[in-house]
């Protein structure tokens, strides 16, 4: 069942004009049967095309390095995750699910871990840890130009430092981050802190509190 926490006015490039969007804690059957049966058809077509591109490539470009940033440049680089699976794990864990809405759209998707350290602090205090964000398919501008919405990966993040502050955790947030989406955290100031094997060798940016607030106060 859906909490909604907050509302947004945001304005929609394709269509020219604003729409309310909510952000709500929970993701119903609905929620998730609109990403499988609306969102995936899109991604699953446009992961085809990067892969038909990298495959025209020279045999000596078709590596595992290009694969993924071929993926990134298509912005299907999250194609395989399930979010069907990833509410079934939040079922009674430390995880919890969150959406943007605009009425029954669900344009945007997350999945925040409660529990883990920081690593900014000598002290190793707690921080929300952002395990997963996934924007539709028609907020991406290689899959759609306009996009229907924009920087709906930062309202997101805004979210989670936003839980964190109001958890008395000061803002602190921290994240594995996609190739294809470092330069965001990057933007934003995020503490980086290089390749991580224990996660796929993607780079973990954390806010410290001063960033965190700064983030917050753009």
């Amino acid at each position: 069942m859906t909490n909604t926490l907050e509302s947004f006015v945001i304005q929609s490039p394709e269509y020219g004009k604003s729409y309310k969007i909510d952000l709500v804690e929970g993701l119903e059957e609905l929620h998730i049967k609109h990403i499988e049966d609306v969102w995936q058809p899109i991604l699953n077509n446009q992961y085809s095309l990067a892969l038909l591109h990298f495959y025209t490539q020279p045999s000596g470009l078709q590596t595992h390095e290009v694969l993924l940033d071929t993926l990134g440049k298509f912005c299907v680089a999250d194609n395989h995750w399930s979010w069907r699976r990833k509410c079934n794990i939040a079922l009674g864990s430390n995880r919890k699910t969150y959406g943007l809405l605009n009425n029954s759209e669900v344009e945007a998707v997350m999945m925040l871990k409660f529990g883990e350290l920081s690593r900014c602090s000598p002290s190793g205090m707690p921080i929300v840890y952002v395990d997963y964000i996934s924007v539709a398919p028609w907020n991406r501008t290689p899959i759609q130009d306009p996009r229907r919405f924009r920087s709906l990966g930062t309202v997101m993040l805004g979210a989670a430092v936003e839980m964190s502050r109001t958890l008395g955790m000061d803002g602190r947030c921290g994240l594995h981050s996609l190739p294809s989406s470092e330069w965001l955290y990057q933007l934003h100031m995020m503490k980086e802190f290089g390749t991580d094997s224990s996660h796929q060798n993607l780079k973990y940016f954390e806010f410290d509190q001063e960033a965190a607030m700064n983030f917050l106060n753009k």
